[in-house]
């Protein structure tokens, strides 16, 4: 059963969740198909509701599929443990766009303060493989992504309880 509500104080349990998590999944469609894609993010739950930014190259699948007005799917879920009740996900459509050359520093920061190795593969590769992998994520850019609806799946609180935001 799910509970839409528009009640700020509900996005705590939401936002612990995104900032325990690391992987998100896009979901996007292109001539070829559907497409989707798992990326590293960094959650920003200062922003309201909370803004979810992750790197990516401009060539990829999944940012060249994204329609010039932003909109896709993503979703986030943890790992199943063995206990239907640490099934927990968040399903979100919302905008994603390009990180403004002028935001790019503070997102650097907070990305890669989650996400030191890759930072690591960007500035000292030690193999071959490392320096190809650094060399293609000092060529991506930031997105961020937008929520404008959230579903919220928390199997702790109840069986199959969601809590839904159109935002």
């Amino acid at each position: 059963m799910s509970k839409v509500t528009d009640d700020v104080k509900d996005f705590t349990k939401l936002h612990e969740f995104l900032n325990a998590e690391s992987v998100l999944t896009i979901a996007t469609s292109d001539a070829c198909g559907p497409w989707s894609a798992p990326v590293l993010y960094v959650a920003d739950t200062s922003a309201e509701p909370f803004a979810l930014y992750f790197l990516s190259s401009a060539n990829s699948r999944h940012i060249k599929s994204i329609p010039a007005n932003g909109s896709a799917a993503v979703s986030v879920y943890s790992d199943y443990t063995g206990d239907w009740q640490s099934i927990r996900g968040a399903q979100i459509h919302g905008c994603i766009v390009q990180v403004a050359e002028e935001n790019r520093a503070s997102i650097a920061e907070a990305y890669f303060s989650r996400f030191p190795e890759i930072k690591v593969l960007i500035d000292n590769p030690q193999t071959q493989q490392e320096t190809l992998i650094g060399a293609a994520f000092g060529r991506s850019h930031f997105y961020r992504v937008t929520p404008s609806f959230i579903r919220f799946t928390n199997n702790g609180d109840s069986f199959a309880g969601r809590t839904e935001w159109q935002l």
